[in-house]
């Protein structure tokens, strides 16, 4: 594993180490499906609970780390996959900036990381006495689906193909939105994720192709919280083999150069 991760969520030894069962299994996936790496390259990450401000990954950033809270109670592995993974999947996004798409993916990571473990530890779980709890990372994924669609009318979301442009509609145009439809967009779009791993490696390539763009010199760690995917550089920028994957998910989202079609 390229990682090194400091675990500071608990007081407890034990605590820690169990976080770094879930953790590990999440990281080396990142580093199955995305092994050109983040583009600031791996540094240490410092990971830490905030019960306060988690989850989070914190600004501004250290030039030699990285550094994720969480919000937690204890080490419940469902939760800590779900948290430490959509603040993961920043990093190799780009830390330095954040808009609705970055958000958007921190959601698709999220889910698909719930299914993986699920479908992981039941076949090879970290510990014997652990060889039931992959029945717990599908049940909390599917409990934050059903509330996220027991708040939409689902009559109108089953008939209508639209829905999901109309909710990307309200975000590029910044009006408020809650996480429970941003969940439901990510499901939306999770199985395109799904059908080929070449979509992952469309992240590294999310921050550079915002506007307006990071620097190019990775040790500027120069923020910025207000930009918007250039879903137009993306196509440009991206590997010849994953252009087909961007080129669905802009059919997908109804959306070219930050315009609704």
């Amino acid at each position: 594993m390229k990682w090194n991760i400091d675990y500071e969520l608990m007081v407890s030894r034990d605590s820690n180490e169990k976080a770094s069962w879930v953790i590990n299994d999440i990281v080396e996936e990142f580093e199955r499906l995305i092994p050109e790496g983040p583009p600031l390259g791996y540094k240490p990450i410092n990971l830490i609970n905030d019960t306060e401000g988690g989850p989070t990954l914190y600004w501004p950033l250290g030039h030699d780390f990285y550094k994720i809270g969480l919000n937690i109670s204890d080490i419940f592995y469902n939760q800590v996959a779900f948290q430490f993974s959509q603040e993961f999947s920043r990093i190799y996004c780009d830390p330095r900036i954040s808009n609705w798409f970055i958000e958007l993916i921190g959601h698709v990571t999220a889910l698909y990381m719930l299914e993986y473990l699920s479908e992981k530890w039941e076949n090879n779980p970290p510990f014997p006495e652990l060889a039931d709890y992959h029945e717990k990372f599908t049940d909390y994924r599917s409990n934050l689906l059903g509330t996220a669609f027991s708040k939409i009318d689902m009559v109108k979301y089953q008939i209508s193909n639209e829905w999901v442009k109309n909710q990307l509609k309200k975000l590029m145009n910044k009006e408020s939105y809650n996480r429970g439809k941003l969940l439901l967009i990510a499901y939306e779009i999770l199985g395109l994720f799904k059908e080929s791993d070449a979509g992952w490696r469309m992240l590294p390539y999310v921050g550079k192709c915002s506007d307006p763009a990071p620097s190019d010199d990775i040790h500027n760690m120069a923020t910025n919280r207000k930009n918007e995917p250039n879903f137009t550089k993306l196509l440009k920028e991206v590997p010849q083999d994953v252009y087909p994957f961007v080129e669905q998910l802009i059919n997908k989202f109804g959306v070219f150069e930050g315009k609704t079609k």
